[in-house]
């Protein structure tokens, strides 16, 4: 696997599936939109350069956004019962 498809195939999918199940377990939103930046920035330093930085930002977004729709996934599954 290639630096280009690691950084733009298998990270992005893997936050994505990661910040939706992850964020059903623990309930809260923040946290992994936090495990996310972090892991990204642990990448950025051993296998990409610090032009990641930009797409690590990118990313801790994505990983909210689908954290707050889990999140909102799971209140109105609540509401309706």
């Amino acid at each position: 696997m290639t630096h280009l498809e690691l950084a733009f195939g298998f990270v992005p999918v893997s936050v994505i599936i990661l910040s939706f199940i992850l964020t059903l377990f623990v309930k809260k939103i923040y946290v992994m939109p936090l495990i996310s930046f972090i892991a990204c920035i642990i990448l950025m330093f051993t296998v990409f350069n610090q032009s990641f930085f930009g797409w690590a930002l990118v990313y801790t977004v994505f990983s909210l956004i689908f954290s707050y729709l889990a999140m909102l996934i799971v209140k109105l599954r609540k509401k309706s019962k």
